[in-house]
């Protein structure tokens, strides 16, 4: 069963795209929710929908309008212009013409600022940009770089655009934990935090170069007390987020990831991919190695550790569930 789960769920997290979680019984709250805060979820629409809402917006205001005006004439029967050489205006003789003509100009006026705003604001956003940050495949568990018998979880993560730097980039990571209440529903139980070295300031990060995002396995860490074969058997996910902000536009993104217990690899640690070229005397970074691991030698195991720890998991295997809120 924990099997047929695992290839028919999909992930918490996806790792390539982020789809909203699927909510039952909200169809009030999503209306309400789109009158209080329509600009914003029109963002969120695809580009043929915001066209065509530009350009729909302006037909419809000039059918209005012209409606308007044929009922203002129809009714009055006053059809009196002026034209001189140069232009033509309307009259004193129909006043309600008039007050039409203002209001149209004003809601013209507020139309175009309001799509306006709303193409440049879609241009605007960073959505493209978090699809440049590359996070790696699988995780790995390793010995420490200054401390071989310290256990640490570490991800490889880069920013694959060259010339638009990011701004203020830190990281977080959390697990989930999920398990089967009393009803033999498939829940989540809570989620914690991970340390990625917030005291240190490690988990501010400047994206120059690929780094490594390191989480020590120390006593206070939620996967303290698990072995090689307890983590496989594992009920949790590991949700990563980096935000930044686009040095450009100054506007704010996140890019996500996760890994479930089969993605986290035991025993091995990322192989160095930023190597120093010794004809140019430049360091060079080889994409091509960015997913490959090497067993880490000497890794002294966490299975020494006690596996009955307070932090570790007792839960039942479950499944990861379906989707996030983006």
């Amino acid at each position: 069963l924990y099997h047929f789960c695992r290839s028919q769920l999909k992930k918490f997290v996806e790792k390539k795209k982020n789809k909203k979680k699927n909510n039952k019984k909200l169809s009030e709250l999503i209306a309400f929710s789109f009158c209080r805060n329509w600009f914003h979820i029109i963002i969120e629409y695809s580009w043929r929908r915001i066209l065509l809402i530009f350009a729909g917006g302006f037909l419809v205001s000039w059918c209005l309008f012209g409606i308007l005006y044929y009922i203002i004439i129809k009714t009055t029967g006053n059809e009196e212009v002026r034209i001189s050489s140069f232009f033509r205006y309307m009259t004193d003789a129909c006043p309600m013409a008039v007050v039409l003509l203002c209001s149209q100009l004003i809601t013209g006026v507020l139309l175009q600022t309001l799509l306006t705003g709303l193409v440049i604001a879609k241009v605007l956003r960073p959505k493209k940009r978090r699809q440049e940050i590359r996070f790696s495949t699988k995780a790995v568990i390793g010995p420490s770089e200054n401390d071989s018998s310290q256990p640490t979880l570490m991800i490889r993560v880069a920013d694959m655009q060259n010339n638009l730097y990011l701004a203020e980039s830190h990281v977080r990571l959390y697990m989930v934990r999920m398990g089967i209440n009393k009803l033999g529903q498939r829940q989540i139980i809570d989620m914690k935090d991970m340390n990625v070295g917030y005291d240190d300031g490690w988990d501010r990060i400047l994206l120059l170069w690929p780094m490594i995002i390191k989480h020590e396995i120390n006593e206070d860490s939620p996967l303290y007390g698990f072995t090689r074969e307890t983590l496989a058997e594992g009920a949790f996910e590991l949700v990563m987020t980096l935000e930044g902000i686009v040095e450009a536009t100054g506007m704010t993104f996140q890019a996500r990831t996760s890994f479930l217990p089969e993605e986290i690899k035991w025993g091995y640690r990322f192989a160095p991919m930023v190597l120093m070229n010794e004809k140019t005397h430049q360091y060079e970074a080889h994409y091509s190695l960015f997913e490959k691991v090497e067993p880490a030698d000497g890794f002294v195991k966490v299975d020494e550790v006690e596996e009955n720890s307070d932090n570790s998991l007792t839960v039942q295997k479950g499944c990861s569930i379906n989707d996030v809120l983006a």
